[in-house]
C-alpha cells in the first residue's frame, strides 16, 4: 500500500514538472516574440528619428561620433532593430532617393552592428542576418569583413539562423561568402532541405553565371544533398550545362539523387544528345525514380521517344501476345487442311 503511494507521488511530481516546463516554454516563446515584434508607437518613433535625419541640413550634422554611438546601443536590441527595419522600409517605399542617400551614411555602423551581433544568442543573429538580407545596399561596397561576421554565424546555429546568413550573403552578393557557408553545412554536417537552399541561391543578386561556376567547380567535394541543390539552382538559369552534366548522368556511380536532378535540368533545357539516355532511364526499372524523372523530361522531345519508351515497356507482353496468336492460327489452319484432305 505505501510502496503504491510512493509510486502516484512520483508520478504526481512528474507530471507537475512536465507542466510547468510546458508554461515556462511558452513563456519564453512569447517573451522572445513580443521582444522582437515592435509596437506602432516604436515604428513611428524611429520613423521620427529618419525623418530628422533626411531633413537635416547638411552643415547642422550632429556630433558623429556620438550619433554613431546612439545607433549602436539603440539598434543592438533586436525589437529596436525591427521597428527601425519597418521605418527603413516605409523610407524606401515613400522616398527612395531619400533612402538611397541615407543609406550610405550607415555603412560603418551596420558593419559594427554584424560584430556585435555576432556574440549575441542564435535568435538575435538571426534577427540582424534578415535585417542585411532586407537591406543589403546597408553593406556597402567593401564588405569582407562583414561577409566574415555573418559566416561566423553558423556557430551554434538553427536551421533558420543558418537559411537567413544564406540569405543575407545571396542579398549582398558575395561568391566566396556563399560557398563557404555551404562548405560549413558540408563540414559540419549541418541539416538543410536541397529546396530551401536552392531557393536562398536563386536570390542571388551578382551574376547567377558565375556563382553557378563557382558552386559546381566545388560540388564534388560536398555532399549530394548541396550537390542536388546546385544543380537544382543551375536549372532555373542556365542553360550551358547541357554538355557538362552529361557523362556525369551516365556514370552509374553518381548518387541517384545527383542523376535524377541531372535528368530535370534536361528536362527544362532540351539536348538532343541526351534523348537516348533518356530513354534507356526510362525503360529501366531498376531504379523508379530515375525512370519516373527521365519519362517526365521525355515530354520536352518527340512524342516518337516516348513511343519508343512504351514499347521496350510493353515488348515481352507483345512477344508473348504474338506467339500465342501465331500458334492459335497454325492450328486453325492445320485443322482446315487436316478436315479438306478427309473430304
Amino acid at each position: 500500500m505505501f510502496s503504491d503511494l510512493r509510486i502516484y507521488l512520483i508520478i504526481g511530481i512528474f507530471m507537475i514538472a512536465c507542466i510547468a516546463l510546458m508554461i515556462f516554454n511558452f513563456a519564453i516563446i512569447h517573451y522572445s516574440k513580443r521582444r522582437h515584434t515592435p509596437t506602432a508607437g516604436e515604428i513611428e518613433k524611429w520613423k521620427g528619428v529618419l525623418y530628422k535625419e533626411i531633413n537635416t541640413a547638411s552643415d547642422v550634422q550632429p556630433n558623429e561620433l556620438k550619433h554613431e554611438k546612439f545607433f549602436l546601443r539603440e539598434l543592438s536590441t533586436p525589437g529596436n532593430l525591427v521597428a527601425y527595419a519597418h521605418a527603413l522600409q516605409y523610407l524606401k517605399g515613400e522616398f527612395p532617393e531619400a533612402y538611397s542617400d541615407y543609406i550610405q551614411t550607415k555603412h560603418t555602423i551596420f558593419q559594427s552592428l554584424a560584430y556585435i551581433y555576432s556574440r549575441k544568442s542564435r535568435i538575435e543573429r538571426t534577427c540582424y542576418a534578415d535585417f542585411i538580407c532586407t537591406f543589403p545596399q546597408a553593406v556597402g561596397d567593401s564588405h569582407g569583413q562583414l561577409v566574415d561576421t555573418l559566416i561566423s554565424y553558423i556557430d551554434d546555429s538553427n536551421i533558420h539562423c543558418r537559411t537567413k546568413v544564406l540569405g543575407a550573403l545571396c542579398s549582398i552578393g558575395s561568391v566566396l561568402g556563399v560557398a563557404n557557408v555551404l562548405q560549413l553545412i558540408h563540414d559540419r554536417n549541418l541539416f538543410m532541405h536541397d529546396q530551401l537552399l536552392t531557393n536562398e541561391l536563386s536570390n542571388f543578386s551578382g551574376d547567377k553565371e558565375i556563382l553557378g561556376d563557382f558552386l559546381w567547380s566545388e560540388s564534388r567535394q560536398w555532399n549530394d544533398n548541396i550537390t542536388v541543390s546546385v544543380i537544382q539552382f543551375i536549372t532555373r538559369f542556365s542553360s550551358r550545362y547541357s554538355n557538362i552534366f552529361l557523362p556525369f548522368l551516365q556514370d552509374t556511380s553518381v548518387a541517384p539523387e545527383v542523376r535524377t536532378a541531372m535528368i530535370r535540368y534536361y528536362g527544362k533545357h532540351r539536348y538532343g544528345p541526351v534523348r537516348p539516355i533518356l530513354t534507356e532511364l526510362a525503360a529501366d526499372p531498376t531504379d523508379s525514380n530515375l525512370a519516373a524523372a527521365a519519362k517526365s523530361a521525355l515530354t520536352l522531345y518527340p512524342a516518337s521517344d516516348v513511343i519508343v519508351v512504351q514499347k521496350r515497356d510493353s515488348s515481352q507482353s507483345n512477344l508473348h501476345v504474338q506467339h500465342n496468336k501465331r500458334s492459335s492460327l497454325s492450328n486453325r489452319i492445320s485443322v482446315r487442311v487436316a478436315k479438306k484432305s478427309t473430304a
